[in-house]
């Protein structure tokens, strides 16, 4: 029979003892979970970064790797009255990617890049959020979960780029 939930564990009390006042703890349940093998669902992420910032810059060549929380925290440091800023995130193992300038302290400029990498040719989807829609789409960048419907994306050619 199972007994009272204490401090995050359970016990298998017996109450069978020769005393009515006497219990005898059997076994920790916990003990036996924790003999059985448990496979836990961890996902190993290959995303990389590289930003412009007043103080940092980290080239893409450079292959830096990121996590969630460092991706955030880089976000919200991104100095948004410097013109020239922008941060993006490379999937490496999904070849997905994604990139922001900061325009104000609650307004960002999203672009995805198609078809990015040697034979880019300068065509994006573009849109403008703000911090709480962007850090969300974000959230599912790194877990790896249908993201691109967050915004409302529209297609441009940045010419500057373009290869024809």
């Amino acid at each position: 029979m199972l007994g009272t939930f204490e401090r995050g564990v359970f016990w298998k009390l017996n109450f069978e003892s020769k005393s009515p006042l006497q219990i005898t703890l059997q076994e920790n349940i916990s003990d036996v979970l924790a003999k059985q093998e448990i496979k836990s669902d961890v996902k190993y992420q290959d995303i990389t970064y590289y930003m412009l910032d007043t103080v940092k810059y980290v080239n893409s060549k450079d292959k830096t790797h990121i996590d969630f929380l460092k991706a955030i925290h880089e976000m919200e440091n991104l100095d948004w009255k410097y013109t020239k800023n922008f941060i993006g995130f490379s999937n490496e193992r999904t070849d997905e990617c994604v990139q922001f300038v900061r325009l104000e302290q609650d307004k960002w400029y999203a672009e995805v890049p198609i078809m990015h990498g040697r034979g880019w040719n300068g065509y994006v989807w573009s849109d403008n959020s703000d911090s709480k829609t962007i850090g969300n789409m974000v959230r599912l960048f790194f877990e790896e979960v249908p993201w691109f419907g967050m915004l409302s994306w529209k297609l441009k050619r940045l010419k500057k780029y373009a290869k024809d």
